[in-house]
């Protein structure tokens, strides 16, 4: 069985590792490296500061070393708050300086919305209000209709949201219009709410680590059953 690397450039709060390993085909390797950040809380001018600095190719440099087939910028909120072209000079940076493939959590969204020819889609965010909206712009910006942004407000802690708490929010931020529900930042917990998600709202539903590693193993060329993984989403191999 061929073996598959993918670097993941995590924020330095970064603390869902296990879900990345979970979302994983069995031979797709992760490799982690972390993005130093300034403390503080979640906002727009902390997530731009994490592509202001050369962070961003000191971490997908250091990947060189191991040639991985692909490297994921896995932050949501700092790839989409400078739209489509902001996201798309990210991935050019990380491929420039790790000399890999590039993606991005909100590309991969992006990506997997498309893959499952979702429309429209409700958003559900961790952030305050004035990040949230940022990911329902980028979408709209690349086509996909956005029904409903619902901030969940949280400038920390994130990490600590229980999956109850998730599915709870999940069904309230979907809309009767909404044809998949996105729940948007890799440091939110959604591995155990995916399935619980969809059977209940009876449409797909696309998270961040989901996406990141599905998209990753897609354009590193990674084989898997159409009925293995996490999601409606795993199904889809389109490239």
């Amino acid at each position: 069985m061929t073996e598959f690397r993918i670097g993941i450039i995590y924020p330095g709060d970064g603390a869902l590792d296990r879900e990345f390993w979970s979302f994983a085909p069995k031979n797709v390797s992760l490799h982690f490296t972390r993005q130093p950040q300034a403390e503080g809380l979640v906002s727009l001018t902390g997530m731009e500061a994490l592509l202001d600095d050369d962070s961003v190719e000191v971490c997908a440099n250091s990947f060189n070393l191991i040639t991985p087939s692909v490297v994921a910028f896995a932050c949501t909120s700092a790839s989409f708050i400078r739209g489509l072209s902001g996201e798309a000079d990210l991935r050019q940076r990380i491929q420039r300086a790790s000399g890999s493939v590039a993606t991005t959590t909100s590309g991969a969204i992006l990506a997997a919305c498309r893959a499952m020819e979702i429309a429209q889609v409700a958003i559900l965010a961790p952030y305050v209000e004035e990040v949230s909206t940022k990911l329902g712009e980028f979408l709209e910006e690349a086509d996909v209709g956005v029904s409903r942004v619902f901030p969940m407000g949280l400038v920390d802690g994130i990490a600590d949201v229980s999956v109850d708490e998730v599915v709870r929010l999940g069904i309230a931020a979907d809309t009767s219009d909404s044809e998949g529900l996105v729940i948007s930042c890799t440091n939110l917990a959604t591995i155990d709410a995916i399935d619980i998600l969809e059977k209940t709202l009876g449409k797909p539903v696309v998270t961040a680590n989901q996406a990141t590693v599905w998209h990753a193993s897609l354009l590193a060329r990674v084989e898997w059953p159409c009925d293995s993984g996490v999601g409606r989403l795993w199904g889809k191999t389109v490239r």
